[in-house]
C-alpha cells in the first residue's frame, strides 16, 4: 500500500506518518513549507524511508502530482486560528466584574489566505479532486466534532471552521470515492500544552452527530496519538471502515495499555453513520443552518 498524508507537518499528521511507517507502509508526507519539512525530518528516524514533499492545498496544481501512483490518502489538513491577544482583556474583565458568573470567549483570526473557507473547504475539495483523478482506493479524512453545532465556540469565534469542514465531508461522500471520515473531539495534548497525552491508554468511544459532546460523560476529548492509530487501522481494515463516518472520543487515562480493535470501536454504532444534510453541503458562511442530524425542521 502506498499512502499520502497531507498536513503531515502538524501534531496529528506527523503521528499518522509515524504509525504508517511503523506498519511498514510506503508513505509520502506532504507539508507546506521548508520549515515544516525540516521539522518533520528531524522528528523521524534518519534511517526511515519516507518521502517528504512540498505542496500547498490552496494551490491545486501542486497537489496533483503528489497523488499520482498512490493507493490511499489521509487528509489531516486544517486552518490554524491565531489568538487575538487584545481580546484577552475583555475575558479577564468579564470574569472580574461578574465574580466569575459570566464568561467571555477570546477572539481569533486567520492569516491571509488561510481561512477555514479556503483551507478546510476549498483546500480539502482540491485534495478530494486530486484523489479521484488519481484513482485512489481509499480516502481517510480527519475532521472535527461540532459539525452539527453552528453555535459552538469553534464556529462562532473561528469563522465557522467546523461547518466548512462539514461541507468538505459532504463533498467527499458525494464524490464516489471510498472514504472514512473521523470526527475527533478536543485533541490532546492541546496546542501549546506541554503535558503529554499518550495514546493506547484510554477507552475509545465512537458516536455520531456530536452526541459525545452532550452525553455528560466527558468523552469529547481524545489523544492525537489515538486518532492517528484509528486512521491507520481504517486503512488496514477497509472492510470495516469504508463508507463510515463517526465521532471519536475517549475516557480518562487508565495508566496502562487499553487496546481496542476497530471492530470493537465501531460495533456499538450498529452501522449508523453521520447524517449529512443538503444545508451542510450548500453552506456558504451563514450561521443559520438546520442542526437536526436527520435534516428535518
Amino acid at each position: 500500500m502506498r499512502v499520502v498524508v497531507t498536513g503531515a507537518g502538524g501534531q496529528t499528521g506527523s503521528l499518522v506518518v509515524k504509525k504508517l511507517i511503523e506498519h511498514g507502509i510506503e508513505t509520502t508526507a506532504v507539508v507546506r513549507s521548508e520549515v515544516s519539512k525540516n521539522k518533520l525530518a528531524n522528528q523521524l528516524d534518519a534511517k526511515t524511508a519516507v518521502n517528504i514533499v512540498l505542496a500547498d492545498v490552496t494551490n491545486p496544481e501542486t497537489l496533483r502530482p503528489v497523488f499520482v501512483g498512490m493507493d490511499a490518502c489521509v487528509i489531516v489538513t486544517s486552518s490554524m486560528p491565531q489568538l487575538l491577544k487584545s481580546s484577552l482583556l475583555g475575558v479577564i474583565l468579564a470574569k472580574i466584574f461578574t465574580l466569575g458568573y459570566v464568561s467571555k470567549k477570546p477572539s481569533f483570526y486567520f492569516d491571509e489566505g488561510q481561512s477555514p473557507e479556503i483551507v478546510d473547504w476549498l483546500g480539502q475539495r482540491s485534495q478530494i479532486d486530486a484523489a479521484k483523478a488519481s484513482g485512489l482506493k481509499h480516502v481517510v479524512l480527519v475532521s472535527s466534532m461540532a459539525g452539527t453545532k453552528p453555535d459552538h465556540f469553534l464556529n462562532t469565534q473561528m469563522e465557522n471552521i467546523v461547518l466548512w469542514k462539514r461541507k468538505a465531508e459532504c463533498y467527499l461522500v458525494s464524490s464516489g470515492l471510498p472514504y472514512t471520515i473521523i470526527h475527533p473531539g478536543g485533541l490532546l495534548p492541546h496546542f501549546g500544552d506541554d503535558k503529554p497525552a499518550p495514546g493506547g491508554r484510554r477507552m475509545l468511544y465512537a458516536a455520531v452527530d456530536d452526541s459525545l459532546m452532550d452525553d455528560g460523560q466527558n468523552h469529547s476529548q481524545v489523544p492525537r496519538e489515538d486518532v492517528a492509530a484509528v486512521c491507520v487501522a481504517s486503512l488496514l481494515e477497509p472492510q470495516l471502515s469504508k463508507g463510515r463516518s463517526f465521532d471519536l472520543g475517549s475516557g480518562p487515562d487508565l495508566g496502562e495499555p487499553c487496546n481496542l480493535s476497530l471492530k470493537d470501536l465501531l460495533e456499538p454504532l450498529q452501522g449508523s453513520n453521520a447524517c449529512y444534510t443538503k444545508e451542510q453541503a450548500e453552506f456558504k458562511g451563514s450561521k443559520k443552518i438546520r442542526t437536526c442530524p436527520c435534516g428535518e425542521q
